[in-house]
Formats: structure tokens, sequence, C-alpha cells
């Protein structure tokens, strides 16, 4: 039980290396960034002239975000194992 709960809420948060808190956070914005987005999509579904760009934009500026967050983990996972080589 111990173990999944540490599988749950512990591991991933420390492999990013945040707290439970800065990871809830961070999540979080996501999360409402792309509920502001899903209704911009459905506003756009019903009248086609507004928000023609404003979801592909922020999708595409988030999957940015997300894939330096994602290398930065990488990057700290390496260098705690011992293989990191800045010079990669």
């Amino acid at each position: 039980m111990i173990r999944t709960l540490n599988r749950l809420f512990v591991d991933h948060p420390r492999e990013v290396e945040e707290s439970y808190l800065h990871h809830m956070a961070a999540s979080s914005r996501f999360g409402f960034r792309l509920l502001k987005l899903a209704g911009c999509a459905f506003l756009h579904a019903l009248v086609p002239g507004l928000h023609k760009a404003t979801v592909s934009k922020a999708v595409c500026c988030m999957a940015e975000e997300l894939d330096g967050r994602a290398k930065e983990a990488r990057e700290c996972r390496m260098r705690d194992a011992g293989v990191w080589d800045p010079g990669l």
C-alpha cells in the first residue's frame, strides 16, 4: 500500500525535482490553460470567425514548454545517475 502511494504521489514529482505542491501548482496551471482553450475551441466551432488561431498557437507553445520541462527532468535523472556529460 505504501509503495503504491509513493508511486502515485511522490515518485514523479521527485523525478522532476519538485515537491508535491510545486508539481501540483505547475500541473494545475497547465490544466486551467487547457480548460480555457477548450472553451475557445467550442466558441470557434460555433462561430468560426472567433479564435481562428488561438488554440493551435497556445497548444504549440505549451508543447514547447512541456518539452523543456521534460528535457530538464531527463538531464537531472542522468546527472543523478552519474552518466550526464554536458559536452554531448
